[in-house]
């Protein structure tokens, strides 16, 4: 066989075999929730820490970000632009589609937030449809039931919208609302930060919900949640999922 064929096929086998070898590409829905998605500075590019540990710990899948926002994200997903979502809940409206849910990886809540006054205490959280509630676009808040439907949060809680969690305590802190809803490992981080913040802040005992963060997937593509849950499992017995809690500065 001349050597100018050999060379050519020893060059497609080659190209074949990086083929097969190559990761499968999957897109992952994400939207700001800081800590855990958080932005990165001078880029409009979100950081994922968790996407990068899946990643390390596996080659069979690339796992890569889409940016999707808690109001559109579910016409993303109708529209085929992203299959898996991370720190994500069957019960925040993904009930009629064809998705599964992973294991539960990581807990957490969601706190009430209000400016501290004199006489102000735990009491002031206790009748919410009083007062002027503030929160992010298209989340799901257990003060209203679930139910996100913009109308319904302005009209029964005179519902100020925020695009993060950052300006939500802003616009606390300007006035526009009385009662904030943050989740607590951002206020942690936030008051970590800004510790002249502590004592003008009047943090809620009561949670508005308690976090069971899981991986939706969608159902009949590649990797399945069983796959998701043995990649999780990985990562937790290799310690892995602690270190990046501890990060955060998740208990």
């Amino acid at each position: 066989m001349p050597y100018a064929i050999r060379a050519s096929l020893a060059a497609l086998l080659l190209a074949t075999g990086s083929h097969c070898l190559a990761a499968q590409t999957v897109k992952v829905g994400v939207s700001l929730f800081p800590p855990y998605i958080a932005k990165q500075a001078h880029t409009e590019k979100l950081r994922v820490d968790l996407l990068d540990l899946m990643n390390a710990f596996q080659s069979t899948y690339r796992f890569e970000s889409v940016i999707t926002g808690p109001v559109r994200r579910f016409h993303d997903f109708d529209q085929g632009k992203y299959d898996l979502s991370l720190y994500d809940n069957l019960a925040w409206g993904w009930q009629n589609r064809s998705v599964d849910a992973s294991q539960v990886y990581l807990g957490g809540s969601e706190v009430y937030v209000a400016l501290a006054g004199p006489g102000r205490d735990e009491s002031f959280f206790s009748e919410l449809s009083e007062k002027r509630m503030i929160g992010m676009r298209g989340y799901h808040y257990g003060f209203a039931g679930f139910n996100n439907d913009a109308e319904f949060l302005r009209s029964k809680f005179q519902m100020v919208f925020s695009e993060d969690n950052e300006a939500t305590l802003t616009l606390l802190q300007l006035g526009r609302g009385d009662v904030a809803v943050v989740t607590e490992a951002f206020l942690a981080v936030y008051l970590a930060d800004k510790p002249q913040l502590r004592t003008t802040l009047l943090v809620s005992q009561r949670r508005d919900q308690i976090y069971a963060h899981t991986i939706i997937v969608r159902r009949g593509i590649r990797p399945s949640v069983t796959e998701i849950n043995a990649l999780l499992d990985r990562m937790r017995e290799a310690g892995a999922l602690q270190a990046l809690w501890k990060k955060y500065k998740v208990p």
